[in-house]
């Protein structure tokens, strides 16, 4: 019996102690929840601030406190930094309730559950710049400083005249701002209240498109070297000229999209000062006369004339093509040497003021006679200049006002109607018959006289008239 009474005991002992921890472990737990019902739970971390066991009131306070020492470093290429505080702002806390809304969704009663639940919130608090100090603040920034700001460049092509080649020149990156994209992203990291801000990492730079290993660049670079590369030998007979790289380089120019051009306009140049110096149509020409006399004369229509369109064409052309080359102009007008002196020893020779005629073949006088020319009384004078023979025929009636005159022999070399031919109906030559019986303009020849020229002379050789 007194064995039973002694477990009872024991036994009500045992709940009453266990009644009591149940007891406290309750009063505890209000204790904690009550707590909670006015403080974050542990680990809450609200914009980066930890909050765990701070009141609302706390949390606003320290986040006061936090935004008026704000400062955020942004760091820019070439190692520069510069600072932006939030009073240059007027960065500043609204109290809009989301601390309130946070503190709510933490149910003080399902503490002991805290570290399962949701305790980061990088959205929980609201901050706000000044505009107009935040745009006047961020367009005072050194990174937009004209005079320490420099602008990406493209990798190209330079040109070394040593070397007659092109190098390719490594792209500049510079430290240009995307101003609207850094506008936003600096923006957004000061509401965040980022410490710090790497304007490359943010993607806010204008860079080079172009790098000195792009596709394009490498491939412009082989291009200008392939026309600089370029050697061409104008071939005049007895003078030549030269085109290299160190002149044609002058004509290269390179496109946004790395497609070398080459300027037409300055080859065409090039060609025109080519027809310059060695057209001769129409030129002053310095000429020794058979019998030895120093003649100076010019225009007619005999020598050579450039094709100038057309030359240009072909030159862009070979200079694409990248080679050494010995080539002649393309021409619009043949002469029959492409000597220095084109006259060569084949042609006729008419002076006006002797009154004399001589034709001279292969450095042989064939023909040396009297002759009448056009009548100078009446203007008709024959012209002067270096002519060629446009064609011959025999049995050739020339007609003109009031006249129709028969001929065996006609050469002209003039577009107008001038041309060497017999002239039956005279039966003296030379002297001053010119000067009040003169022709239309053709030079009157003595029959066995143009018979010998007709016999030895083709068209396109010159006919040289001179006083």
């Amino acid at each position: 019996m007194e064995q039973k009474e002694k477990k009872a005991a024991a036994s009500w002992s045992g709940k009453k102690k266990a009644g009591v921890v149940v007891a406290a472990v309750v009063v505890i737990y209000a204790l904690i929840s009550i707590f909670f019902h006015f403080h974050f739970f542990p680990g809450t971390e609200i914009n980066g601030y930890a909050c765990g066991f701070r009141s609302v009131g706390k949390v606003k306070e320290m986040i006061r406190e936090g935004v008026d020492a704000y400062s955020i470093t942004i760091t820019e290429r070439e190692g520069r930094q510069e600072k932006v505080n939030s009073s240059q702002v007027g960065l500043a806390f609204t109290d809009d309730g989301k601390l309130e809304q946070i503190k709510a969704e933490q149910k003080p009663y399902a503490w002991i559950t805290f570290p399962f639940i949701k305790k980061e919130y990088p959205d929980g608090v609201t901050l706000k710049v000044d505009e107009n100090a935040y745009d006047e603040t961020f367009h005072s920034l050194d990174a937009f400083d004209a005079e320490l700001v420099t602008a990406p460049v493209d990798a190209w092509s330079r040109y070394n005249k040593e070397t007659n080649s092109y190098d390719i020149v490594e792209e500049i990156y510079g430290n240009t701002v995307k101003e609207e994209e850094f506008y936003q992203a600096l923006k957004e990291a000061i509401l965040r209240q980022d410490g710090v801000i790497d304007i490359e990492k943010a993607g806010c730079y204008e860079n080079p498109v172009y790098k000195k290993d792009s596709e394009e660049v490498i491939q412009s670079n082989d291009t200008l070297n392939r026309y600089v590369s370029s050697d061409i030998i104008y071939d005049f007979d007895d003078r030549t000229q030269e085109l290299t790289g160190k002149t044609i380089h002058k004509w290269l120019s390179v496109t946004k999209k790395f497609k070398v051009r080459v300027d037409e306009e300055k080859a065409a140049k090039y060609v025109e000062k080519l027809a310059e110096k060695y057209d001769t149509v129409g030129i002053e020409r310095h000429f020794t006369s058979i019998i030895g006399n120093d003649v100076d004369v010019e225009g007619g229509t005999y020598g050579w004339t450039i094709d100038q369109e057309a030359e240009t064409e072909k030159l862009i052309k070979q200079i694409k093509k990248g080679k050494q080359v010995k080539r002649e102009p393309e021409y619009a007008h043949y002469a029959k040497s492409r000597k220095k002196n084109d006259i060569g020893d084949t042609y006729v020779e008419v002076d006006l003021g002797s009154q004399y005629m001589w034709f001279y073949k292969d450095g042989k006088t064939l023909v040396s006679t009297p002759v009448v020319t056009g009548n100078t009384s009446l203007g008709r004078g024959t012209p002067t200049g270096v002519y060629y023979i446009l064609y011959k025929t025999t049995d050739y009636t020339l007609t003109g006002e009031n006249y129709a005159s028969h001929v065996d022999y006609w050469l002209p070399f003039t577009h107008s109607g001038v041309g060497i031919h017999d002239a039956s109906w005279r039966s003296s030559y030379g002297g001053g018959i010119y000067t009040y019986d003169g022709s239309h303009g053709c030079v009157n020849t003595p029959y066995n006289a143009v018979r010998t020229i007709y016999n030895n002379i083709e068209s396109t050789y010159p006919v040289v008239v001179h006083w």
